[in-house]
């Protein structure tokens, strides 16, 4: 955010202003929740089918819904935290939708109506940032990540469930696509750098706007 709008991070960070909420980063929330619940039964049950049934008791979902709970991967550990200093410096946290320690792959998952391609994944700085805190938590730097676009949509469809937002209710269309994203050493120092960058001015200006006060 400080890179996109210094303005808008001084507002929320500095002035502790409302931060941005919107039904759709709401549902994203949602959805990795019950995604992380679903994962709790299934290593109780060791049947995927069992937990979609027994999850759906506590979220009422669409067909759709359970038709991407049914395919989308999730092996590894969710919410996986990293907190780590990057270059020995800047004390960092993190909480990475997945990690698969036996492999040492990352994977994100997004959900939204706005479609991600290959060249949209490849400029996401976010999973270069997670690369490098691996790095820095004393990991090898993956050779790559995972990113599933879970495709949502709008409808009119009247229901009173846990995914309600009115005038109109979100959903997933059950369609996922998969991307995958190759890191090179050369990013991982460039975020390196851009992450003490960003820190040093950050402080500088926290700095100047405390002693306005």
């Amino acid at each position: 955010m400080w890179l996109r709008s210094e303005a808008r991070y001084r507002r929320e960070y500095f002035d502790s202003t409302h931060k941005l909420d919107t039904k759709y980063l709401r549902f994203g929330g949602a959805f990795a929740t019950m995604l992380e619940d679903m994962e709790v039964i299934f290593a109780r049950t060791n049947n995927r089918q069992l937990a979609i049934e027994e999850l759906a008791r506590e979220y009422p979902m669409t067909e759709n819904m359970k038709a991407v709970l049914m395919e989308i991967e999730i092996e590894g550990i969710s919410e996986y935290e990293i907190k780590t200093k990057v270059m020995g410096i800047v004390p960092c946290f993190s909480k990475v939708d997945k990690y698969d320690p036996i492999n040492n792959v990352l994977r994100e998952y997004k959900t939204g109506k706005i479609p991600w391609t290959q060249a949209k994944v490849q400029k996401h700085d976010q999973l270069v940032f997670y690369a490098t805190m691996l790095k820095w938590e004393g990991k090898p730097v993956p050779e790559y990540c995972d990113l599933d676009w879970i495709e949502t949509k709008e409808t009119e469809q009247v229901a009173e469930d846990f995914w309600r937002e009115q005038p109109k209710i979100l959903d997933v269309t059950g369609r996922i696509l998969s991307f995958r994203r190759e890191f090179d050493e050369r990013e991982i120092e460039r975020m390196q750098d851009l992450i003490v960058q960003v820190a040093t001015e950050i402080s500088e200006a926290y700095k100047e706007h405390i002693s306005d006060f």
